[in-house]
């Protein structure tokens, strides 16, 4: 349902809802075997896999007065498992900015933001920290857009995040995160199409900190910081029609001990079509990570090589206009990670996949 409202010609009030259904394979992305204690634990022991409902919301409020615009949401959503209802979970994000336009070419821009994850489980994808699924986050931040030439825009800003991680037995994290980040890009048209050339990115650091309420495992913290960048070309190969590719190069630096500081890079392409009743938007990336120091097992011990992550993903979101008022939408997704360290008595590090599809249904009134 979408429902739009406007009053005096300066505010606009949408609400949008939507639902889709699917089957999601291994949601906890564990790996396939584990031996523990002696036990070999198989797949069938190990693997979470449910037909799914998923539940969005969105309600969104934005109000125009002379340079000034402010926009906010509140973006519910559920996923629920049919198979192993107690692994459904839900998350709300709500956001608030602000923007002041200085001049034609300049603008300030402001975000406070706020998320909360509900749910259970860790995160079979860690690799140095023992993630719980479940958090509740609180962020802000803060830039200047401006044009410094014709059909160039370049936008810095400033953030910080702070995020409490669900209690998981004996243990708390929390972290702290804040940086800066940017995105420079330029519009041209060498035909009568408009591309666009450009690199977004930004520098981090992120402060981790461990509780525990026994003194068998201690307390510990993390400082490591965290540097991306990503180039990118648009190019629109006909009117409906555009492809982006795009290069990854991400670089975590273990400040502290120099441990679990890895490089990871790769190309990915974007493809967008549209036209009065269609919309597709599809990525797909081949992404590598390299750790620094981090040395790979298998199940003799260590391997003599430096642990390596190889990531397969796809994405793509389809929606379609049967009529005036009705939607048909479909999600793909697929990620799938290969690795050298192959000790089965390890769940960290291990090669996992996890893929979903779901078709639903969407009105607008």
């Amino acid at each position: 349902m979408l429902l739009y409202v406007t009053v005096q010609g300066q505010s606009k009030i949408q609400f949008s809802s939507e639902t889709q259904g699917g089957y999601e394979y291994n949601y906890f992305k564990s790996p396939k075997q584990i031996l523990q204690n002696g036990t070999l634990l198989t797949e069938d022991d190990l693997i979470s896999s449910s037909i799914y409902q998923d539940i969005n919301l969105d309600f969104d409020y934005s109000k125009v007065w002379e340079k000034h615009r402010f926009r906010a949401s509140i973006t519910p959503r559920a996923r629920l498992f049919y198979d192993n209802f107690d692994d459904s979970y839900w998350s709300l994000v709500a956001r608030a900015k602000y923007d002041y336009e200085i001049s034609r070419y300049t603008k300030l821009f402001s975000e406070l933001n706020f998320r909360r994850m509900n749910r259970e489980g860790l995160d079979g994808a860690q690799d140095v920290l023992i993630n719980p699924l479940g958090y509740t986050n609180y962020g802000a931040n803060a830039g200047v857009e401006f044009q410094p030439f014709t059909k160039h825009t370049t936008s810095v800003e400033l953030f910080y995040n702070f995020r409490d991680f669900d209690k998981f037995g004996i243990r708390d994290l929390e972290f702290h995160e804040f940086g800066v980040q940017f995105k420079t890009e330029q519009k041209f048209k060498p035909s009568k199409r408009t591309h666009r050339i450009g690199v977004d990115g930004y520098f981090k650091k992120r402060l981790y900190d461990t509780f525990n309420a026994s003194d068998v495992i201690p307390n510990g913290k993390r400082d490591w910081s965290y540097i991306r960048l990503n180039p990118y070309y648009e190019l629109p190969i006909s009117r409906y029609f555009k492809i982006k590719p795009s290069f990854l190069y991400y670089v975590r630096i273990d400040n502290l001990e120099d441990r679990s500081g890895f490089t990871q890079l790769g190309p990915e392409l974007k493809l967008r079509f549209k036209n009065d009743k269609t919309k597709i938007i599809s990525n797909v990336s081949y992404i590598t990570r390299d750790y620094k120091t981090l040395n790979a097992f298998d199940n003799n011990g260590q391997t003599g090589e430096k642990i390596e992550y190889q990531y397969v993903n796809f994405s793509l979101d389809l929606e379609h206009q049967i009529s005036k008022q009705f939607f048909i939408t479909t999600s793909l997704y697929s990620r799938v990670r290969s690795t050298n360290y192959t000790d089965i008595s390890a769940r960290s590090f291990r090669s996992y996949r996890n893929q979903y599809a779901g078709i639903g249904i969407k009105w607008v009134f």
